[in-house]
């Protein structure tokens, strides 16, 4: 009697580890790198790719990466149970839509200009371009921020075109991640544009579904302050030759 009862409670007591055990989560994102990227075998990676897979390890996550259009992985992370959407910046429009996680890295926003069209004095401040046409794309943070301080915005569907647009002269300026802009230039071999003038500081997080539980959040907040402590996320930083 004593054996079945024994059995019973260990039964019982995998039963109720087994939800802890599955847990699951579904990792979004987009080509935006160095942060997160694909490699030519389809694999993801970057800086924030490589923070994301050290915190599931250190929570003890089974998860996995896809990357898809931004628009779409934000969505997917709205919509869908045990989903979350990286590099996301935390703006006051996403509060309450997602849970949130971090931050991961941090993606200075600068604007990109033409080396031979910059007039002198060079701007110092946003304030200053308010009649300049200047390109983003669909879905990113930094459209809202601009359009919220009524500047003209040329929302493309993707970020890869805009070097292209500026050379084209169908925008004045291009704002993106300081980080992000000179990588894209330098994929596309594209010479005489430069970073102009740094305008905000955005923290990026891993935004997760709103259902998510809030002991979950809790969880995989302190696992990542634990990385920070084990200097696992300068590591990271390092290895793609930058400093956090």
């Amino acid at each position: 009697m004593r054996k079945s009862i024994v059995t019973a409670l260990s039964l019982l007591g995998l039963g109720l580890m087994a939800p802890a055990m599955a847990q699951h989560l579904s990792l979004v994102t987009e080509e935006y790198p160095p942060y997160n990227m694909s490699d030519a075998k389809g694999q993801v990676g970057g800086i924030s790719t490589q923070i994301v897979k050290a915190l599931m390890a250190e929570a003890g996550l089974a998860h996995d990466v896809t990357i898809f259009p931004w628009a779409r992985a934000i969505s997917m992370a709205r919509a869908q149970p045990n989903t979350c959407v990286y590099s996301m910046s935390r703006t006051p429009e996403r509060e309450a839509h997602y849970k949130w996680i971090g931050p991961l890295v941090y993606n200075d926003w600068a604007l990109f200009a033409l080396t031979d069209t910059v007039p002198e004095p060079r701007p110092t401040r946003l304030e200053e371009l308010m009649e300049a046409r200047i390109g983003s794309y669909q879905g990113d943070a930094i459209v809202s921020y601009l359009q919220a301080r009524g500047h003209r915005v040329d929302v493309a569907s993707s970020d890869d075109v805009n070097p292209k647009k500026l050379q084209m002269g169908r925008i004045d300026y291009w704002a993106t991640g300081r980080l992000i802009g000179q990588y894209r230039l330098q994929q596309q071999g594209i010479q005489g544009i430069a970073p102009m003038l740094n305008f905000n500081r955005s923290d990026m997080y891993l935004a997760c579904n709103a259902q998510m539980p809030d002991a979950l959040v809790k969880r995989l907040n302190a696992s990542l302050i634990s990385l920070d402590k084990q200097g696992v996320i300068k590591k990271i930083y390092a290895g793609f030759g930058y400093t956090p």
